[in-house]
């Protein structure tokens, strides 16, 4: 009668291991999640994810990760490179600037039946950077001012306008300079730089595979090397063409030159 009652819970329970085993990647990849500075902190977040898939399902992942990017699926995002390569351990990457809450979402799609190998973040100070700059457009606008000051004086003469207005484009092309440098730092402060790497299942190749692949390529590096070779050769022959008859001259007028001072001495 005990066994009747035990042996439903113990399938339940198996079934609750077996649920919780299968979505352990997804889980992984999805507790990912971006982060944001807090007020009057000036962070910069950086996040590497390493991500390992099937061969054949890495070309449609990094389609599908774009274009969730390109189409702001999970927040403002934009795509700055792209990668993809034949190494079995390095199968293509792609790097991304996007809000903090599109991270986790953007993650989770990429490791999708994966499994998501390693993680890294690590922010960058720009409070030094970004008061630098402040400064600098503060400095840059006392100059406009008093410059502009100058251009209700009645007593400037043609070429002192010539060159107040010379100065003034020059302020003003400084102060163009820093406002793009601000909205680089706040663009970097409000968004993460987030770059996925994707690799396959397959294992690093052994020393004796290597080996082996060595002597497996042994006749085509031969001959890559002879090939290489005789083309050295062929562009040195014109040269021996010319110089021999020079080496031979010169020998002719080295002994000519030795036998006269022999006669005379």
């Amino acid at each position: 009668m005990k066994l009747k009652w035990m042996l439903p819970i113990l399938l339940l329970a198996l079934a609750g291991c077996s649920e919780k085993s299968g979505s352990s990647a997804g889980e992984g990849a999805a507790s990912f999640s971006g982060e944001k500075a807090k007020a009057g902190v000036f962070l910069a977040y950086e996040h590497a994810v390493g991500i390992e898939l099937d061969k054949t399902a890495i070309t449609q992942r990094l389609a599908d990760t774009r274009e969730a990017c390109t189409s702001s699926r999970f927040g403002a995002c934009d795509l700055l490179g792209i990668e993809q390569g034949d190494s079995s351990y390095r199968a293509g990457s792609l790097t991304v600037r996007i809000v903090p809450e599109g991270v986790e979402k953007l993650v989770a799609l990429a490791g999708e039946g994966g499994t998501l190998l390693t993680r890294n973040t690590h922010a960058e100070d720009l409070a030094q950077a970004v008061s630098d700059n402040n400064q600098v457009r503060e400095r840059l606008l006392r100059q406009y001012k008093t410059l502009e000051q100058f251009q209700d004086r009645k007593d400037l003469s043609v070429s002192d306008m010539l060159a107040l207005a010379r100065e003034m484009a020059e302020v003003q092309v400084q102060l163009d300079a820093t406002s793009q440098e601000a909205a680089q730092q706040q663009r970097r402060i409000n968004t993460n730089l987030l770059t996925l790497t994707f690799s396959t299942k397959e294992q690093r190749p052994s020393r004796f595979s290597r080996i082996g692949d060595a002597f497996a390529n042994l006749l085509d590096n031969a001959t890559d090397g002879s090939t290489q070779a005789l083309q050295v050769i062929g562009y040195g022959i014109p040269f021996l063409i010319v110089l021999f008859p020079l080496a031979l001259l010169v020998r002719w007028l080295w002994r000519r030159t030795t036998r006269r001072g022999q006669l005379k001495g």
